[in-house]
């Protein structure tokens, strides 16, 4: 099981690509999960502006196929490059644009490393 957060800045961004993922068939089949939070990390059901999305992927090809999914979504809306964070279950942790998350995970390029 990965955890991913997807950052995109705004409500209304948030709400289109979650609109977008749950439209994708290769998302929709993979029996990954879709949610929504805010920045601090708090439901959508509680107080907060709702610009996170927060998914739950069971298999590899839910992880490509939703990261592949955010990827391509940026460019035909035009809005800001969404941030993607992904929380594997033994605690790895990767984070960036779902492109330099994809090159990571299929080994086209190294993760970088932080300075803290």
């Amino acid at each position: 099981m990965t955890e991913v957060r997807i950052s995109v800045g705004s409500a209304a961004g948030a709400t289109a690509l979650a609109g977008w993922l749950l439209r994708d068939p290769s998302v929709a089949r993979s029996g990954t999960t879709i949610g929504a939070a805010s920045a601090s990390g708090a439901p959508a059901t509680t107080m907060g502006t709702v610009d996170t999305i927060t998914a739950v992927a069971n298999s590899t090809v839910g992880l490509l196929g939703l990261l592949v999914t955010t990827a391509a979504w940026r460019r035909p809306h035009g809005a800001r490059t969404p941030t993607v964070r992904i929380t594997e279950s033994d605690g790895t942790v990767l984070e960036g644009t779902a492109e330099d998350v994809l090159q990571v995970l299929q080994g086209r390029r190294e993760p970088e490393q932080s300075d803290s």
